[in-house]
């Protein structure tokens, strides 16, 4: 199967990560030789990727025949490519486990319904060095063209995992040595406050709701962030990249401050 995906950061990721999987690059005539596409357009020549330039029409009716709407930031070029990136299971988390060059490091997204969230989450966790992400397979957004352009490469980076039932996912981890911590605005403990030095996975929720019931109670340690102002969460993909740092902070930095 085959997917567009748009956008010049996106594109340029997925060129510099994956250009095999790069059928055809797309490009609206009139904007080819502009100083963000033509860069675009040279790498992807030199990658052997092959460029077709389009009229406006054309380029729109392709959009559409991908029930892609015409008016998404597509900046004028679009990429055919190959459905590639991989979704590992929950039978798969032991042998991910063991394939850690370090100690290991997990995100696990509990239902994270918007698109632009999730492929932060996952460009935040590519930065962060995760080793994977874990996430409910039916209770959140797909892999699909936003969170590939949003996640800017990310996406074929980061090991994915989508759990059939996510608990049962948890309790593999923990069962494997990995201490679980859920990120929840009533925990009575600060996330500064606890050791992230051990096999960790960080738990976020979905956007508003935050954590479901089972997953809250299946947490071994429930940690929140300060908050200072009048507004009561941050967003997720903000918290989780806080979070995420915080764990980088400890393991590689604390003994440098």
């Amino acid at each position: 199967m085959s997917e567009l995906l748009y956008g010049i950061h996106a594109i340029k990721a997925r060129i510099k990560v994956y250009p095999q999987g790069i059928q055809s690059l797309y490009c609206i005539k009139d904007r080819a030789n502009t100083p963000k596409v033509k860069p675009l357009i040279q790498d992807a020549q030199k990658k052997s990727v092959v460029v077709k330039l389009l009229s406006k029409v054309q380029f729109n009716e392709l959009l559409q025949a991908h029930n892609i709407d015409v008016s998404v930031v597509h900046q004028g070029v679009l990429a055919l490519c190959s459905s590639d990136v991989r979704l590992y299971e929950t039978a798969d988390l032991p042998e991910l486990l063991h394939e850690t060059k370090a100690t290991p490091f997990i995100l696990i997204l509990d239902g994270v319904q918007d698109p632009h969230n999730f492929g932060a989450c996952i460009r935040s966790a590519d930065a962060a060095g995760v080793d994977f992400i874990v996430f409910p397979k039916d209770k959140n957004a797909s892999v699909n063209a936003t969170v590939q352009k949003v996640a800017c490469g990310a996406a074929q980076s980061v090991k994915l995992v989508a759990a059939t039932n996510l608990s049962r996912a948890i309790k593999t981890l923990q069962s494997e040595g990995v201490w679980i911590i859920g990120m929840a605005g009533e925990a009575d403990s600060y996330l500064y406050s606890l050791d992230l030095k051990a096999p960790t996975a960080i738990i976020v929720g979905a956007e508003g709701s935050g954590m479901r019931h089972g997953t809250r109670s299946a947490c071994d340690f429930l940690a929140k962030l300060p908050m200072y102002g009048e507004v009561s969460s941050l967003n997720v993909s903000v918290a989780a990249g806080i979070a995420m740092y915080e764990l980088i902070r400890q393991r590689a930095f604390s003994s440098a401050i």
